[in-house]
């Protein structure tokens, strides 16, 4: 076997990747396969902005150790970090990582990936809907309690705005999803 065969059984890409407008599905889930790399995503994804390499170490070594993480183990993951992890996330544009400063940000592909994980961004569309289904449960206890405001007709015109509303905000979602592009 070939040296440029073993790098591709290993999965590694190919430099020129750099600059490329979208990463593809697959090379996503190829991301996503390590769980040092899945840890990285998700710390950064809480936007904190730049994070040495060795905080980031130190994070995901006490993920993975029981009890106090021993330097052998630190040092096995900063090795890791900086000479495989962190150089595939950065040709990828998952992350944005200077290795003259040690720091790691993140690049304009993270939202992409935490699409295909279980966090998002904060800034979560779900919360209208969370308002707007806690408004109607509201509205039923008022109408089961006969508030004025509530009961009778009302009842039935506020429960059709609300879940309107609920549909709307799905509509909009399948639309915004639609319009993102996959690769």
């Amino acid at each position: 076997m070939s040296y440029g065969e073993l790098e591709a059984v290993r999965g590694d890409e190919p430099e020129e990747k750099v600059g490329r407008a979208h990463t593809s599905e697959g090379e996503i889930f190829g991301l996503l396969k390590n769980d040092r790399r899945r840890q990285v995503v998700s710390l950064l994804a809480e936007g904190r902005g730049a994070v040495s390499i060795s905080d980031l170490a130190r994070v995901i070594a006490d993920l993975e150790s029981d009890e106090v993480p021993s330097k052998k183990l630190y040092k096995s993951v900063y090795v890791s970090l900086q000479q495989t992890h962190l150089p595939r996330l950065a040709r990828n544009g998952v992350v944005e990582y200077d290795r003259s400063t040690g720091t790691v940000s993140a690049g304009p592909e993270l939202e992409n990936v935490l699409m295909y994980t279980h966090r998002r961004s904060p800034s979560g569309w779900w919360s209208k809907e969370f308002l707007i289904g806690l408004a109607g449960l509201l509205v039923a206890a008022g109408a089961m309690f006969n508030l004025p405001f509530v009961s009778g007709t009302a009842t039935v015109m506020w429960a059709v705005a609300l879940f309107s509303a609920i549909i709307c905000l799905n509509l909009y979602q399948i639309a915004i999803q639609r319009t993102k592009p996959i690769e």
